[in-house]
């Protein structure tokens, strides 16, 4: 019976080993909970440091290029420096106040300076101010995250299948997309997208969990045998 209890221990120090395994890692992500087509949003983008060792020093926005936005407003953060790197457009578009526009802005830079830096175990946020949104149904923002230690993330992937990449590009769903005043698409728009990937990791750790509470509820019960 000695080898019994040690067994159900055994099992589930093993078993919490393989859940904390299973969970993603943090990325790279955009935000913006009043983004509809046709308005002005505040983006927000969220960097998480990975790094045990390293902090985030730069980070490097792609902005759509086949729904280009005609206006681009960097928010100033302290101990950092924002720089906008604009592309000529083949086709104006309207900057959503009666003009047009030939060029935007194609990518934004987010750089550390004066020692600042997202340290190990931190994020940080930038923000930017962007719109006319375009009709459609979410926004893609390639980024790449650059470390003190030189390691350099390119947060640029997309889904094939509808699971969730290793290195996934930071996406902006439109929460009205391709509504005219429907409102059943707007509905169906505002539901939460859910991730399969992480549906099944979290249903594996509470599958994991539930073993783990049965296997400690049954180990005082598992006692030694006496000895005559």
């Amino acid at each position: 019976m000695r080898y019994v209890r040690w067994t159900v221990i055994a099992a589930a120090a093993g078993m919490l080993v393989l859940a904390g395994s299973g969970v993603a890692s943090a990325h790279v992500e955009v935000s913006a909970p009043d983004a509809a087509p046709g308005g002005m949003a505040v983006l927000t983008v969220r960097v998480p440091t990975e790094s045990a060792t390293a902090g985030t020093v730069k980070v490097e926005l792609t902005l759509p290029k086949d729904n280009p936005l005609a206006v681009v407003r960097s928010e100033q953060v302290p101990g950092w420096q924002v720089e906008q790197h604009r592309a000529t457009l083949a086709t104006p578009v309207d900057n959503g106040h009666g003009g047009k526009v030939s060029d935007y802005v194609a990518s934004v830079t987010f750089t550390a300076r004066d020692g600042a830096s997202i340290g190990p175990g931190e994020f940080g946020e930038f923000k930017l101010l962007v719109g006319p949104l375009p009709h459609v149904s979410e926004l893609v923002f390639p980024a790449i995250q650059t470390y003190s230690d030189g390691t350099v993330v390119s947060w640029i992937e997309r889904s094939a299948d509808g699971t969730t990449p290793d290195k996934p590009a930071p996406t902006l769903r439109l929460a009205a997309a391709h509504d005219h005043g429907d409102p059943a698409a707007v509905s169906e728009q505002s539901v939460p997208q859910h991730d399969s990937g992480a549906a099944g990791r979290i249903s594996v750790t509470a599958l994991v969990a539930s073993g783990l509470a049965v296997a400690l509820a049954a180990a005082p019960r598992l006692r030694w045998p006496r000895r005559g």
